[in-house]
């Protein structure tokens, strides 16, 4: 531990370790526990590892760390940094009795049986905050039955947090029914332009293709590909006219036609636009190089006619 830094203990039940409230202000080195433990930045931005996963956690964060997850605590740029650790075992489910609601509802968060989020930013959840402060005022005044409020803070804690991961496996699998939806759609679409990207599709042909409206489909291709569906056409085509200037003896006009370009001039303007050069002057030297790439293999006409897609 590095000097001058401490950990202060404010609360131990009966010394054994199954809930632990503390505060420290130092490095932890890579740890694993049986405790399942709840970090809150209290103060100052910290690094944060999970499972060999690093993350620089702001104030107001608030971290789940499962049993067993390898994981560690270090400072960025000496920044000084405050955290409130919680820490709990399985014990703590028998010091109320009815363990029945406990265990329904932490077993499922220490047994993996809902998925939840690892790091979630709290700085606008008034009630969570006001809980945690209210657990450590507490801890650290003891006045009497504060270890009831202890407990009962705790629990709320736990509640808050177990809501929340209701609502995001709710969100996630909404979102996977979502992206699978669309990932197979997107296939589709891939599959639509390489059977017409000789002739005069639009984005509204696509979209019709996969029994989507034009708006949904246009954020959907972007959200994807990071380009429009038009530009990924484009690509297509020019890709395929690169390799039929190349490949064959067909010619611009020909070449502008099979790849869905109706206007030679305006093929050859976008060509130029993306390869700064026209396209007679890519055949010229796209020819040169592949003669001295193939040799004897392009005299013989052996030259790898399988990249030209038929």
């Amino acid at each position: 531990m590095p000097k001058g830094f401490e950990e202060r203990l404010v609360f131990n039940e009966n010394n054994s370790g199954s809930f632990k409230i503390f505060v420290h202000e130092y490095s932890s080195p890579l740890h694993w526990h049986r405790y399942l433990e709840i970090l809150y930045i209290l103060e100052g931005r910290v690094r944060v590892s999970i499972n060999g996963q690093e993350r620089i956690a702001e104030p107001g964060t608030l971290i789940f760390i499962n049993m067993g997850e390898e994981h560690y605590t270090d400072f960025i740029n000496h920044e000084k940094h405050k955290i409130l650790c919680i820490q709990f075992d399985a014990d703590i489910l028998y010091t109320l009795g009815g363990i029945g609601h406990e265990m329904k509802y932490i077993s499922a968060l220490l047994n993996h049986k809902i998925q939840y989020p690892t790091y979630i930013d709290v700085r606008e959840e008034d009630y969570l905050i006001s809980i945690l402060h209210e657990l450590l005022n507490e801890a650290e005044e003891k006045k009497s039955g504060y270890e009831m409020m202890l407990k009962a803070d705790f629990y709320k804690v736990i509640v808050w947090y177990y809501r929340k991961t209701e609502e995001f496996e709710a969100d996630l699998d909404r979102s996977v029914e979502g992206n699978q939806n669309d990932e197979e759609r997107m296939k589709r679409v891939f599959e639509y332009v390489n059977k017409n990207y000789m002739y005069p599709i639009t984005t509204e042909d696509a979209a019709e293709y996969v029994f989507l409206s034009y708006s949904y489909f246009c954020k959907m291709f972007k959200r994807y590909m990071k380009i429009t569906f038009m530009e990924y056409l484009n690509k297509v085509r020019m890709a395929q006219a690169k390799k039929l200037l190349i490949y064959t003896n067909m010619s611009i006009g020909d070449i502008a036609s099979r790849t869905g370009y109706r206007d030679q001039n305006y093929f050859t303007r976008l060509f130029k636009i993306w390869y700064d050069m026209t396209p007679s002057q890519y055949r010229r030297e796209g020819v040169s190089w592949e003669r001295n790439l193939h040799g004897e293999l392009w005299e013989e006409g052996l030259f790898p006619r399988s990249l030209l897609k038929e």
